[in-house]
C-alpha cells in the first residue's frame, strides 16, 4: 500500500498533467480560431466563452465534490445532485439561447 507521500505526489503530478494539457489546447484552438475566423467572429467566440465559463461554475458548485467526500451516500444524494446539476445546466443553456 502506498504511504501519504506516495499518493500525494502521484496527485499532485495527475493534477498537474490534466491542467497544463487542458491550458496547452486551449492555447492551440485558441491559435487555430484565430488563424481562421475574422476578428468580429473571434470576439464573438470570445464573448461566448466567458458565458459558458460562468455557466459552468453554477453548475459545477460544488455538489459533486461534496458528493464524492460523503462516506455513506444513498441513491436520493446521488439522485438529488444528478437533478440539480441536469436542472441548472438546462436552465442556463435556456437563458444563453435565449440572449443568443
Amino acid at each position: 500500500m502506498a504511504s501519504l507521500k506516495d499518493k500525494t505526489i502521484h496527485g499532485f503530478f495527475w493534477s498537474f498533467i490534466d491542467n497544463f494539457a487542458g491550458q496547452g489546447i486551449n492555447f492551440i484552438v485558441g491559435i487555430i480560431l484565430a488563424r481562421l475566423l475574422t476578428p468580429k467572429e473571434f470576439g464573438l467566440i470570445g464573448m461566448i466563452t466567458v458565458f459558458i465559463a460562468i455557466s459552468g461554475s453554477f453548475v459545477n458548485s460544488g455538489f459533486s465534490q461534496a458528493l464524492i467526500r460523503k462516506k455513506d451516500c444513498s441513491e436520493t444524494d446521488y439522485s438529488t445532485v444528478f437533478y440539480f446539476n441536469l436542472f441548472v445546466g438546462l436552465f442556463f443553456f435556456g437563458v444563453l439561447f435565449i440572449a443568443a
